[in-house]
Protein backbone atom coordinates (compact mmCIF):
# COMPACT_ATOMS: atom_id res chain seq x y z
CA UNK A 1 0.00 0.00 0.00
CA UNK A 2 3.31 2.34 0.70
CA UNK A 3 4.49 1.85 -2.38
CA UNK A 4 1.03 2.62 -4.09
CA UNK A 5 0.67 5.65 -2.38
CA UNK A 6 4.20 6.92 -3.52
CA UNK A 7 3.75 5.67 -7.10
CA UNK A 8 0.55 7.86 -6.96
CA UNK A 9 2.57 10.72 -5.29
CA UNK A 10 5.08 10.54 -8.17
CA UNK A 11 2.39 10.45 -10.56
CA UNK A 12 0.55 13.46 -9.25
CA UNK A 13 3.30 15.46 -8.99
CA UNK A 14 4.62 14.95 -13.07
CA UNK A 15 1.16 15.75 -13.65
CA UNK A 16 1.62 19.31 -12.01
CA UNK A 17 4.38 19.81 -13.85
CA UNK A 18 2.64 18.72 -17.12
CA UNK A 19 0.05 21.36 -16.37
CA UNK A 20 2.55 23.84 -16.01
CA UNK A 21 3.75 23.59 -19.51
CA UNK A 22 0.02 22.99 -20.55
CA UNK A 23 -0.70 26.36 -19.53
CA UNK A 24 1.76 27.92 -22.18
CA UNK A 25 1.26 25.72 -24.87
CA UNK A 26 -1.99 26.07 -27.54
CA UNK A 27 -3.42 22.61 -27.99
CA UNK A 28 -6.02 23.10 -30.86
CA UNK A 29 -6.36 22.76 -34.15
CA UNK A 30 -7.18 20.04 -37.33
CA UNK A 31 -5.80 19.27 -40.50
CA UNK A 32 -8.06 17.88 -43.13
CA UNK A 33 -7.42 13.72 -43.16
CA UNK A 34 -5.78 12.55 -46.26
CA UNK A 35 -6.00 8.86 -46.22
CA UNK A 36 -3.69 5.75 -48.09
CA UNK A 37 -5.41 3.49 -50.07
CA UNK A 38 -4.01 0.63 -47.87
CA UNK A 39 -1.50 0.43 -44.77
CA UNK A 40 2.21 1.42 -46.15
CA UNK A 41 4.28 -0.45 -47.65
CA UNK A 42 7.14 -1.68 -45.34
CA UNK A 43 4.04 -2.13 -42.28
CA UNK A 44 1.66 -4.81 -43.83
CA UNK A 45 3.39 -7.77 -41.87
CA UNK A 46 3.99 -8.35 -38.02
CA UNK A 47 6.32 -6.08 -36.00
CA UNK A 48 10.03 -5.77 -35.58
CA UNK A 49 10.75 -8.66 -33.62
CA UNK A 50 10.23 -7.79 -30.06
CA UNK A 51 13.64 -7.72 -27.88
CA UNK A 52 12.16 -5.72 -24.92
CA UNK A 53 10.44 -8.67 -22.95
CA UNK A 54 14.35 -9.15 -21.36
CA UNK A 55 12.91 -8.82 -16.97
CA UNK A 56 14.31 -5.04 -17.14
CA UNK A 57 11.92 -2.99 -14.73
CA UNK A 58 11.73 0.45 -15.40
CA UNK A 59 9.71 2.82 -14.85
CA UNK A 60 8.49 6.22 -15.26
CA UNK A 61 9.11 8.43 -18.67
CA UNK A 62 11.55 6.67 -20.92
CA UNK A 63 13.01 8.46 -24.39
CA UNK A 64 13.37 5.86 -27.07
CA UNK A 65 15.14 6.62 -30.18
CA UNK A 66 13.34 6.30 -33.65
CA UNK A 67 15.44 6.22 -36.51
CA UNK A 68 13.31 7.39 -39.59
CA UNK A 69 14.27 8.72 -43.00
CA UNK A 70 17.62 9.54 -42.17
CA UNK A 71 16.78 11.38 -39.06
CA UNK A 72 16.41 10.30 -35.18
CA UNK A 73 14.37 11.19 -33.14
CA UNK A 74 13.34 10.95 -29.25
CA UNK A 75 10.04 9.27 -28.44
CA UNK A 76 9.09 10.12 -24.65
CA UNK A 77 7.42 7.17 -23.30
CA UNK A 78 5.54 6.71 -19.67
CA UNK A 79 5.88 3.21 -18.00
CA UNK A 80 3.75 2.52 -15.54
CA UNK A 81 5.48 1.62 -11.88
CA UNK A 82 3.90 -2.32 -12.19
CA UNK A 83 5.86 -2.99 -15.12
CA UNK A 84 8.21 -5.52 -14.95
CA UNK A 85 9.94 -6.04 -18.60
CA UNK A 86 8.29 -9.35 -18.39
CA UNK A 87 4.72 -9.77 -18.98
CA UNK A 88 3.72 -7.48 -22.04
CA UNK A 89 1.52 -4.22 -21.63
CA UNK A 90 -0.99 -3.11 -23.90
CA UNK A 91 0.85 -0.09 -26.04
CA UNK A 92 -1.60 3.54 -26.53
CA UNK A 93 -0.10 6.42 -28.39
CA UNK A 94 -1.33 9.69 -27.64
CA UNK A 95 -1.23 12.24 -29.98
CA UNK A 96 -0.82 15.82 -29.73
CA UNK A 97 -2.77 18.77 -31.24
CA UNK A 98 -1.16 21.43 -33.30
CA UNK A 99 1.55 23.91 -31.87
CA UNK A 100 1.51 21.29 -28.75
CA UNK A 101 3.92 18.78 -27.34
CA UNK A 102 3.70 15.66 -26.10
CA UNK A 103 4.25 17.07 -22.76
CA UNK A 104 1.29 18.71 -23.15
CA UNK A 105 -0.77 16.40 -24.54
CA UNK A 106 0.07 14.29 -21.54
CA UNK A 107 -1.05 17.19 -19.00
CA UNK A 108 -3.93 17.95 -20.41
CA UNK A 109 -5.14 14.28 -21.13
CA UNK A 110 -4.08 13.19 -17.55
CA UNK A 111 -2.74 10.16 -19.18
CA UNK A 112 -0.23 8.98 -16.97
CA UNK A 113 -2.56 8.84 -14.01
CA UNK A 114 -4.67 6.26 -16.29
CA UNK A 115 -1.83 4.12 -17.06
CA UNK A 116 -0.73 3.71 -13.50
CA UNK A 117 -4.15 2.65 -12.87
CA UNK A 118 -4.70 -0.36 -15.88
CA UNK A 119 -1.13 -0.51 -16.44
CA UNK A 120 -0.41 0.33 -20.32
CA UNK A 121 2.56 2.21 -21.37
CA UNK A 122 1.39 5.59 -23.18
CA UNK A 123 3.78 6.77 -25.83
CA UNK A 124 3.62 10.50 -26.67
CA UNK A 125 5.60 11.32 -30.36
CA UNK A 126 5.33 14.48 -31.59
CA UNK A 127 4.66 15.90 -35.20
CA UNK A 128 6.73 16.23 -37.89
CA UNK A 129 6.32 20.27 -38.09
CA UNK A 130 7.68 23.10 -36.26
CA UNK A 131 4.41 25.34 -35.71
CA UNK A 132 4.55 29.07 -37.31
CA UNK A 133 5.33 31.27 -34.56
CA UNK A 134 5.23 29.38 -32.03
CA UNK A 135 8.47 28.73 -29.82
CA UNK A 136 8.10 25.09 -29.34
CA UNK A 137 4.58 24.14 -30.72
CA UNK A 138 4.65 21.00 -33.09
CA UNK A 139 1.97 19.69 -35.66
CA UNK A 140 1.80 16.72 -37.90
CA UNK A 141 1.88 16.74 -41.63
CA UNK A 142 -0.55 15.65 -43.29
CA UNK A 143 0.27 16.30 -47.65
CA UNK A 144 -2.13 18.86 -48.61
CA UNK A 145 -3.70 19.54 -45.61
CA UNK A 146 -3.38 23.22 -44.23
CA UNK A 147 -3.06 24.30 -40.57
CA UNK A 148 -4.99 25.47 -38.18
CA UNK A 149 -4.80 29.35 -38.81
CA UNK A 150 -5.03 29.28 -42.45
CA UNK A 151 -0.85 28.52 -42.16
CA UNK A 152 -0.31 26.71 -45.76
CA UNK A 153 0.30 22.94 -45.84
CA UNK A 154 3.98 21.59 -45.44
CA UNK A 155 5.65 20.57 -48.76
CA UNK A 156 7.75 17.46 -48.50
CA UNK A 157 7.54 17.50 -44.74
CA UNK A 158 8.14 13.80 -43.30
CA UNK A 159 5.94 11.17 -43.82
CA UNK A 160 3.81 10.67 -40.38
CA UNK A 161 2.55 7.13 -41.05
CA UNK A 162 5.84 5.90 -41.52
CA UNK A 163 7.15 7.94 -38.76
CA UNK A 164 4.54 6.39 -36.55
CA UNK A 165 5.39 2.89 -37.51
CA UNK A 166 9.02 3.03 -37.04
CA UNK A 167 8.03 4.42 -33.77
CA UNK A 168 6.46 1.09 -33.13
CA UNK A 169 8.80 -0.80 -34.20
CA UNK A 170 11.63 1.10 -31.38
CA UNK A 171 8.92 0.78 -28.80
CA UNK A 172 8.50 -2.44 -29.50
CA UNK A 173 12.50 -3.39 -29.42
CA UNK A 174 12.86 -1.24 -26.21
CA UNK A 175 10.11 -2.32 -23.77
CA UNK A 176 7.68 -5.13 -23.16
CA UNK A 177 4.36 -4.50 -25.37
CA UNK A 178 1.72 -6.57 -26.72
CA UNK A 179 1.56 -6.13 -30.68
CA UNK A 180 -1.87 -7.36 -30.78
CA UNK A 181 -3.19 -4.57 -28.20
CA UNK A 182 -1.73 -1.07 -29.33
CA UNK A 183 -4.31 1.72 -29.70
CA UNK A 184 -4.32 5.38 -30.97
CA UNK A 185 -5.98 8.52 -29.39
CA UNK A 186 -5.09 12.01 -30.18
CA UNK A 187 -6.41 15.60 -29.38
CA UNK A 188 -7.71 17.99 -32.31
CA UNK A 189 -4.93 17.73 -35.01
CA UNK A 190 -3.78 14.73 -33.52
CA UNK A 191 -7.34 13.47 -33.09
CA UNK A 192 -6.84 14.02 -37.25
CA UNK A 193 -3.60 12.01 -37.31
CA UNK A 194 -5.23 9.12 -35.32
CA UNK A 195 -8.22 9.26 -37.76
CA UNK A 196 -5.29 8.80 -40.35
CA UNK A 197 -3.86 5.97 -38.82
CA UNK A 198 -6.90 3.61 -38.52
CA UNK A 199 -7.00 3.87 -41.93
CA UNK A 200 -3.58 3.07 -42.93
CA UNK A 201 -1.74 1.15 -39.92
CA UNK A 202 -5.35 -0.79 -39.21
CA UNK A 203 -2.60 -3.92 -39.63
CA UNK A 204 -0.82 -2.57 -36.18
CA UNK A 205 -3.36 -0.37 -34.35
CA UNK A 206 -6.41 -2.52 -32.72
CA UNK A 207 -9.03 0.43 -32.39
CA UNK A 208 -8.73 4.21 -32.43
CA UNK A 209 -10.18 6.81 -30.09
CA UNK A 210 -9.94 10.42 -31.98
CA UNK A 211 -10.82 13.14 -29.32
CA UNK A 212 -12.89 16.73 -31.17
CA UNK A 213 -11.09 15.70 -34.44
CA UNK A 214 -12.42 12.59 -36.03
CA UNK A 215 -12.54 12.82 -39.91
CA UNK A 216 -12.99 9.44 -42.24
CA UNK A 217 -11.62 10.33 -45.46
CA UNK A 218 -9.54 13.21 -47.40
CA UNK A 219 -12.78 14.94 -48.57
CA UNK A 220 -11.68 18.13 -46.92
CA UNK A 221 -9.69 20.22 -49.28
CA UNK A 222 -8.69 19.62 -52.74
CA UNK A 223 -6.90 16.15 -52.23
CA UNK A 224 -9.32 13.81 -51.44
CA UNK A 225 -8.60 9.85 -50.84
CA UNK A 226 -10.40 7.50 -49.55
CA UNK A 227 -10.42 5.71 -46.17
CA UNK A 228 -9.36 1.78 -46.77
CA UNK A 229 -8.21 0.07 -43.92
CA UNK A 230 -7.29 -3.54 -44.08
CA UNK A 231 -9.53 -4.32 -41.74
CA UNK A 232 -12.68 -3.54 -39.70
CA UNK A 233 -11.46 -0.95 -37.23
CA UNK A 234 -13.17 -0.05 -33.87
CA UNK A 235 -14.01 3.78 -33.55
CA UNK A 236 -14.57 5.75 -30.32
CA UNK A 237 -14.60 9.31 -30.47
CA UNK A 238 -16.17 12.26 -28.22
CA UNK A 239 -17.02 16.10 -29.30
CA UNK A 240 -18.73 18.94 -28.01
CA UNK A 241 -21.63 20.83 -29.99
CA UNK A 242 -19.84 24.54 -28.60
CA UNK A 243 -16.42 23.40 -30.29
CA UNK A 244 -15.45 26.53 -32.49
CA UNK A 245 -12.21 25.16 -33.76
CA UNK A 246 -13.20 22.52 -35.22
CA UNK A 247 -17.50 22.93 -35.34
CA UNK A 248 -19.67 19.74 -35.02
CA UNK A 249 -21.94 20.77 -38.10
CA UNK A 250 -18.43 21.57 -39.97
CA UNK A 251 -18.87 24.65 -42.75
CA UNK A 252 -14.82 25.74 -42.29
CA UNK A 253 -13.89 25.66 -46.31
CA UNK A 254 -11.06 23.51 -46.86
CA UNK A 255 -9.72 21.81 -43.59
CA UNK A 256 -13.08 21.22 -41.98
CA UNK A 257 -16.22 20.57 -44.25
CA UNK A 258 -18.27 17.99 -43.17
CA UNK A 259 -20.39 17.70 -39.59
CA UNK A 260 -18.82 14.80 -37.22
CA UNK A 261 -21.90 12.94 -37.30
CA UNK A 262 -21.11 12.65 -41.34
CA UNK A 263 -17.65 11.49 -39.71
CA UNK A 264 -19.09 8.79 -37.75
CA UNK A 265 -21.56 7.69 -40.47
CA UNK A 266 -18.24 7.08 -43.19
CA UNK A 267 -16.74 4.83 -40.27
CA UNK A 268 -19.97 2.97 -39.97
CA UNK A 269 -19.77 2.48 -43.67
CA UNK A 270 -16.29 1.52 -43.91
CA UNK A 271 -16.40 -0.90 -40.97
CA UNK A 272 -19.73 -2.55 -42.63
CA UNK A 273 -22.33 -1.84 -39.82
CA UNK A 274 -25.77 -3.11 -40.29
CA UNK A 275 -29.03 -0.12 -39.57
CA UNK A 276 -29.32 2.58 -37.74
CA UNK A 277 -27.07 3.76 -34.51
CA UNK A 278 -28.85 3.49 -30.99
CA UNK A 279 -29.02 6.76 -29.16
CA UNK A 280 -29.14 6.63 -25.62
CA UNK A 281 -28.94 9.84 -23.24
CA UNK A 282 -25.72 8.99 -20.52
CA UNK A 283 -25.70 12.17 -18.73
CA UNK A 284 -27.71 15.31 -19.02
CA UNK A 285 -25.18 16.89 -21.17
CA UNK A 286 -24.05 13.77 -23.06
CA UNK A 287 -25.82 11.65 -25.62
CA UNK A 288 -24.08 8.13 -26.94
CA UNK A 289 -24.71 7.36 -30.64
CA UNK A 290 -23.60 3.51 -31.36
CA UNK A 291 -23.19 1.47 -34.36
CA UNK A 292 -23.11 -2.14 -33.29
CA UNK A 293 -23.03 -5.45 -34.89
CA UNK A 294 -19.94 -4.18 -37.45
CA UNK A 295 -17.60 -6.87 -39.90
CA UNK A 296 -15.35 -8.39 -37.31
CA UNK A 297 -16.85 -7.25 -34.03
CA UNK A 298 -16.27 -3.81 -34.28
CA UNK A 299 -18.33 -1.04 -33.48
CA UNK A 300 -18.14 2.81 -33.79
CA UNK A 301 -19.40 5.10 -31.05
CA UNK A 302 -19.60 9.32 -30.40
CA UNK A 303 -20.37 10.66 -27.51
CA UNK A 304 -21.87 14.14 -28.22
CA UNK A 305 -21.51 16.56 -25.49
CA UNK A 306 -24.12 19.78 -25.56
CA UNK A 307 -22.12 21.38 -23.25
CA UNK A 308 -18.19 21.03 -23.78
CA UNK A 309 -16.03 23.07 -26.24
CA UNK A 310 -12.77 22.26 -27.75
CA UNK A 311 -12.02 19.91 -24.92
CA UNK A 312 -11.09 17.14 -23.41
CA UNK A 313 -14.02 15.17 -21.49
CA UNK A 314 -12.78 14.79 -17.65
CA UNK A 315 -9.99 16.45 -17.92
CA UNK A 316 -8.76 19.20 -14.63
CA UNK A 317 -11.15 22.56 -15.29
CA UNK A 318 -14.00 23.48 -15.85
CA UNK A 319 -12.72 25.45 -19.22
CA UNK A 320 -9.94 26.35 -21.52
CA UNK A 321 -10.32 29.84 -22.42
CA UNK A 322 -10.86 30.41 -25.51
CA UNK A 323 -11.93 26.67 -26.26
CA UNK A 324 -14.85 26.53 -24.43
CA UNK A 325 -16.10 24.42 -21.01
CA UNK A 326 -15.24 20.67 -20.42
CA UNK A 327 -17.59 18.42 -19.71
CA UNK A 328 -16.86 16.75 -16.02
CA UNK A 329 -19.87 13.97 -16.89
CA UNK A 330 -17.61 11.94 -18.16
CA UNK A 331 -13.78 10.75 -18.61
CA UNK A 332 -12.56 10.56 -21.79
CA UNK A 333 -9.66 8.44 -20.79
CA UNK A 334 -11.89 6.11 -18.81
CA UNK A 335 -14.41 5.21 -21.70
CA UNK A 336 -11.48 4.64 -24.07
CA UNK A 337 -9.77 2.44 -21.90
CA UNK A 338 -13.04 0.05 -21.72
CA UNK A 339 -13.28 0.60 -25.31
CA UNK A 340 -9.98 -0.63 -26.10
CA UNK A 341 -10.04 -3.10 -23.85
CA UNK A 342 -12.96 -4.81 -25.77
CA UNK A 343 -10.24 -5.16 -29.02
CA UNK A 344 -7.22 -6.80 -30.06
CA UNK A 345 -5.60 -7.73 -33.01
Amino acid sequence: MAGSRCAGLRVARMLAVFAAVAAVLAVFAPARLTARQADPAGFTGSAAADTGCNGRDRQGWVSVPVSFSGETYRVQAYVPQSYDGADPRPLVLNLHGSNSTGTAQMAITGMGASAERYGFVVAVPEGGLGYPGSTGGRAWNIPGVPLYGGHPAAVGGRDEVGFVGATLDALDRSLCLDDRRVYATGFSGGARMTSLLGCTLSRRIAAIAPVAGLRADGTDGARPAPCRPIRPVPVLTLHGLADQANPYEGGIASRWTYPVTDAVRRWAAIDDCPGTPVRTRVSRHVERTAYTGCAGGATVVLYTQSDAGHTWPGAAGTEVRGFGRINQEISANELMWAFFSRYRL
